[in-house]
């Protein structure tokens, strides 16, 4: 799998993309100079003793899923708001930065907060995935049952392209034929109607850095998948063999764009300009 870049340079990273956290931050250091810094951080909330080893002046967690609160210090903030109505002042920030989280929100609206509060120069480093583009792109997360969260890794009860490869009615079919139907019914519920996944392709990434007036680092990706999907036994005459290319085709029709199918992690990294244009 390749994609471009605007210069025509292939941007694909190599198979082993996918990071952990503690990766992802070691990445992000290696690009920005943390001492004195400040920093704007979409979704999630680093260890202040983390942020005190690199010298962080100023450290900004936006997270409408956590209580707001201010480490005693006063290094670490974190605003109980989203990330498309960053609550920071213009040109305030050395580096945005996000792990896991722009599956999660609107993309387009999100480089439009983060090109307003970035400093000239600065940086924007997220990596994200699952998306919408992946086998496991419905982001099987914020299901309960039986008092348990559901995890798309743990719980791989959705058969491979579930989210792009059946309606509503097919796949309620299909879960019910080797689930309780409370719980295929939270599952369809999920994939179809579930807010808290943005549902963009990689195209719709690429096409909002493109248009956020960041420049254009690198925004590499991977098909790999790092855990083995493996669904109940369902009824075979409702299962579906599905065949990405065909998919990918009938995807594209049904969008009106060409589009790839198979991208499951992302490492977008984009600079404000040092002087404006």
């Amino acid at each position: 799998m390749t994609t471009t870049s605007p210069t025509g340079e292939d941007t694909i990273a190599a198979p082993g993309l996918a990071m952990s956290e503690a990766e992802v931050f070691a990445d992000f250091l290696s690009r920005v100079n943390l001492s004195g810094a400040v920093v704007a951080e979409i979704g999630g909330a680093f260890p202040i003793d983390l942020l005190h080893r690199q010298g962080v002046a100023k450290w900004y967690s936006i997270d409408p899923h956590r209580a707001a609160e201010t480490s005693q210090d006063g290094i670490r903030e974190v605003i109980t708001a989203r990330a498309e109505e960053m609550p920071l002042a213009d040109a305030s920030v050395d580096a945005v930065f996000s792990c896991n989280a722009f599956q999660f929100l609107d993309v387009a609206a999100t480089l439009v907060q983060a090109h307003r509060v970035l400093r000239p120069g600065g940086l924007l480093y997220a990596h994200f995935g699952p998306i919408w583009s992946a086998v496991d792109g419905h982001q099987l997360e914020y299901v309960r049952y039986q008092d348990r969260d559901l995890t798309f890794w743990d719980d791989t009860l959705l058969p491979p392209w579930a989210h792009l490869a059946y309606d509503r009615e097919e796949l309620r079919a299909l879960l019910r034929s080797g689930l309780t139907e409370e719980l295929a019914d939270l599952l369809v519920a999920h994939v179809h109607d579930d807010d808290t996944i943005n549902r963009s392709f990689f195209e719709d990434y690429v096409a909002a850095a493109l248009a956020s007036g960041l420049e254009w680092v690198q925004l590499s990706a991977t098909d790999q998948l790092d855990y083995q999907i493996a669904p109940p036994e369902y009824d075979a005459g409702l299962l579906r063999t599905v065949d990405p290319a065909q998919l990918a085709r009938e995807v594209s029709h049904r969008r009106g764009v060409s589009t790839q199918l198979g991208v499951r992690d992302v490492l977008m990294v984009l600079r404000k300009a040092c002087t404006a244009k």
